[in-house]
């Protein structure tokens, strides 16, 4: 081992002076102060909750600590990574703990008898399910606070679903995440030499904070994986026919006042998401936009418009996006773009015929994209039923199947999910500002 001198131990390593607000420099530097300041101030936004457990905060300093050092050591970064998936199985036990006050319910499987296991920490847990004792036999199961029970163990992955089935992790997205967080975890546990940058640092700790914090019951604002809710506007989206096509445009509802373009315009009044492409093709029958949107009025004319936003003075609201219901049709070999299921009840006789799914997902894209693997005869997550041109692929979408079906026992699962009322049925949309015609396998009306 070479010694080096205190001098040596605080100088910069040239290789993170490269990382700069802009991105990696191949031409210049940043000065050691300058990129001390930023690669701290990188992770400063990611604070964790004050009900967080005080092990699980203390890790999680360490990990910031050791991502700031990153600049005088490089390596830091790739310790700082590494030790985060260790940090989020810790966070798992301590608020597997926390949540059941140190006293696990468990429930023996044959004969139903409920017993209670006192675990000051969470090695108790470990010596009871591994150390030959009856709730290593598997005859005992965790059971959750709503009287189902699981098979449990101790595990990190029996933990990660633990916490899904409990509500206190959620998103399709996420969950398919689960198993890359496990095998990340592995690799730390049985290492090989690896560098990661302080990039793949600093977003393995954000990352991290949004879990734990989402453990602790609190979302991310402009979260990456656990977000806050999204700020919905009141939105104008209005359109003309002009010579080389359709004209459109989008308006907060205080622009519509001012807006005098010339021409005979349509309008909408939606309240969604202002960053949201797809409130360019809102349709209310169809789940086109990215985030959920609803109609408020129209169409009509700009001046009819006006008149009803000075009446009816619509306000904002907050919406969450994660775990959505949707409804799916295929139909004469044609995917049906995902609805929300009280739209699918309101469907006339006609539009009930084919096969329906009933999806849970975070994105309606997701939706529809798993119903169009149905059809062609994959299963996600497992093995395809059929070769699709000699081949076997595959497929894992983020989602989870509720219902697949007939209509009736569609409008019956609806309804053990607690959706009775069917919403109006308006066929009002968006026209495309483009005719480019739908996939033949697209089911449209």
């Amino acid at each position: 081992m070479e010694i080096k001198t205190l001098e040596q131990l605080t100088t910069a390593d040239h290789r993170s002076l490269a990382f700069t607000p802009m991105g990696l420099s191949t031409g210049g530097q940043l000065r050691p102060e300058d990129a001390a300041t930023f690669q701290q101030e990188v992770i400063s936004h990611c604070d964790l909750a004050e009900e967080v457990a005080e092990g699980t905060r203390n890790g999680f300093e360490r990990l910031r600590i050791l991502h700031s050092y990153g600049v005088l050591c490089y390596e830091a970064y790739t310790v700082a990574q590494d030790l985060a998936w260790l940090l989020l199985e810790q966070a798992l036990r301590e608020r597997f703990l926390e949540f059941h006050h140190h006293l696990i319910p468990l429930v023996n499987a044959q004969s139903g008898h409920p017993v209670s296991l006192s675990a000051s920490d969470y090695s108790a847990v470990g010596t009871a399910f591994h150390r030959g004792v009856s709730q290593a036999k598997g005859k005992w199961r965790l059971l959750l606070t709503n009287g189902s029970t699981m098979p449990f163990s101790g595990s990190m992955g029996q933990l990660q679903e633990w916490a899904r089935r409990e509500g206190l992790l959620d998103g399709q997205r996420n969950k398919r995440l689960d198993p890359l967080h496990r095998r990340m975890r592995n690799k730390v546990a049985h290492p090989r030499y690896h560098l990661v940058t302080p990039v793949e640092s600093a977003r393995a700790i954000h990352d991290l904070a949004e879990i734990i914090n989402r453990l602790w019951g609190h979302s991310t604002p402009g979260g990456r994986l656990y977000p806050a809710p999204l700020e919905r506007d009141i939105l104008v989206v209005a359109w003309a026919d002009a010579e080389r096509g359709l004209t459109r445009t989008i308006l907060r509802n205080y622009q519509l006042e001012e807006f005098v373009q010339p021409g005979d315009w349509t309008c909408l009044v939606v309240r969604g998401v202002s960053s949201d492409e797809g409130i360019w093709e809102f349709d209310a029958q169809y789940e086109r936009t990215v985030f959920p949107a609803e109609l408020l009025w129209g169409p009509g004319s700009r001046e009819e418009a006006r008149a009803w936003l000075q009446e009816a003075h619509p306000e904002r609201d907050t919406v969450s996006y994660l775990d959505r219901l949707f409804a799916v049709r295929i139909h004469d070999a044609r995917t049906s773009i995902a609805r929300r299921p009280d739209v699918a009840l309101s469907l006339p006789p006609e539009r009930r015929f084919g096969r329906w799914l009933l999806l849970r997902a975070d994105f309606p894209i997701d939706a529809f994209v798993h119903a169009r693997h149905l059809k062609d005869g994959l299963v996600c997550g497992g093995p395809v039923t059929e070769q699709i041109h000699g081949q076997s692929p595959t497929q894992s979408c983020a989602v989870e199947e509720l219902y697949d079906g007939d209509w009736d026992g569609l409008v019956r699962r609806i309804s053990e999910l607690g959706i009775t009322v069917p919403a109006p049925l308006v066929a009002v949309g968006v026209p495309p500002q483009f005719t480019m015609g739908v996939a033949p396998d697209v089911e449209a009306d």
